[in-house]
């Protein structure tokens, strides 16, 4: 069943939109689309938009934009629209050495067996030189967690301004963050499920494929004799961003060293010649569905965006720029997001949203109401619908 839209009392299409035909001369060019667009016989039959363009702008002269506009406001299209995985997201920029480090857990629980039962390895990264820690460790609980990073931060008698992580629970216990309060450690974590912490994803990588060389090259898998070899090696190897190796970064040139990481990318100072702030896409108040967090295997002929609808409330200037948005209730989400990861869609007065269940009934006076979980919607936006606003489907 359909009804009236948690939050914001409208109505939106289901099931591929009314099936009521536009009488309005004005808007016959909505009753061609619909007719064929939800034909499964015609070839621009549940097609893109330039599918649909093609089979109708010679015979019956509607617009791409206007192809565009009515398949903004179809679930149908907005829902199962492709996403993009890959594209220009903000460079991590740094103050200097120590300012942020990023941390992770990489399971080696595998190969546990031939390597005295350890099952993780704790990396640790400067953002800025590149240098590299890594503490293996037998089980990832609190109290171990925390005891491996007051090892990295012993090691070198250095500690971060601020450590970042993925959302990662392991980090967020109350052993860690008593031992970051403790060390005057800002913590933050990062919301982006394709990208993680970055920096230290990709040494993660690099240290692998090193450790993996090694079992070819030896016929083994044990890793523990040589992880500290490893990962000495590493920090005396030619990082190509940075174009000097990791340990050869120090306080004499810590600039020279941020120049060649950002010099292309200084925003704090204006110069000749630089491009004015790239325009933004989405206006505050735009309706915008958000792209789902998803498995890089998972099947693409699923839902790929958010059934419920966000408003956009904030712009931030960046390059490329980012976005805040808020549910129908103003509730603020966590973090940021970027334009590839929304999608404008079109909601009008009188839309209807789907029910996913029916969960109490009561009456008041002669008039039934039901009280409802909305599809795709938190609890939160549960609430008592009259019976007569209630449409079957």
């Amino acid at each position: 069943m359909v009804s009236k839209n948690p939050g914001k009392r409208r109505r939106t299409k289901a099931g591929g939109g009314s099936k009521r035909y536009p009488t309005n001369p004005a808007e016959e060019w909505h009753d061609v689309l619909h007719r064929v667009y939800y034909d499964p016989r015609h070839p621009a039959g549940y097609g893109g938009v330039g599918r649909l363009h093609r089979a109708v702008r010679n015979k019956y002269g509607v617009t791409r934009k206007q192809v565009e506009a009515w398949l903004r406001s179809q679930d149908t299209h907005t829902l199962h629209k492709p996403i993009r995985r890959r594209f220009q997201r903000n460079r991590v920029i740094t103050g200097g050495i120590h300012d942020q480090w990023q941390a992770d857990l990489a399971d080696m629980s595998s190969l546990s067996r031939q390597n005295d039962g350890y099952r993780y390895l704790l990396t640790c990264i400067d953002v800025f030189s590149k240098y590299a820690w890594v503490v293996p460790i037998k089980d990832k609980t609190g109290p171990t967690l925390a005891k491996a990073f007051q090892t990295i931060i012993a090691e070198d008698e250095q500690k971060p301004r601020c450590l970042q992580t993925d959302q990662g629970t392991e980090f967020l216990n109350r052993h860690v963050q008593s031992l970051l309060k403790k060390e005057g450690i800002k913590f933050f974590t990062t919301f982006s499920v394709e990208t993680k912490a970055s920096v230290v994803e990709r040494f993660n990588r690099t240290l692998k494929t090193r450790m993996w060389k090694y079992f070819t090259a030896k016929n083994t898998h044990r890793y523990i004799d040589v992880l500290s070899d490893l990962v000495w090696s590493y920090n005396r190897s030619y990082h190509r961003s940075i174009k000097m190796a990791p340990i050869e970064v120090n306080e004499k040139n810590e600039g020279l060293v941020w120049h060649t990481l950002y010099g292309e990318d200084d925003i704090s100072k204006p110069r000749k010649g630089r491009k004015q702030p790239p325009s933004f896409k989405f206006r505050v108040g735009d309706s915008v569905r958000i792209s789902k967090s998803k498995l890089r295997l998972e099947k693409g002929y699923t839902p790929n965006w958010t059934t419920e609808i966000f408003i956009v409330s904030e712009q931030i200037a960046r390059r490329p720029p980012v976005y805040r948005v808020k549910d129908y209730d103003g509730e603020v989400l966590r973090g940021t997001f970027y334009e590839k990861e929304l999608q404008k869609v079109t909601k009008k007065d009188d839309d209807v949203y789907q029910v996913e269940d029916i969960l109490d009934t009561r009456r008041r006076g002669k008039k039934k109401e039901f009280f409802v979980k909305w599809k795709g919607y938190p609890a939160k936006f549960n609430s008592w619908v009259r019976e007569e606003d209630m449409v079957p489907i």
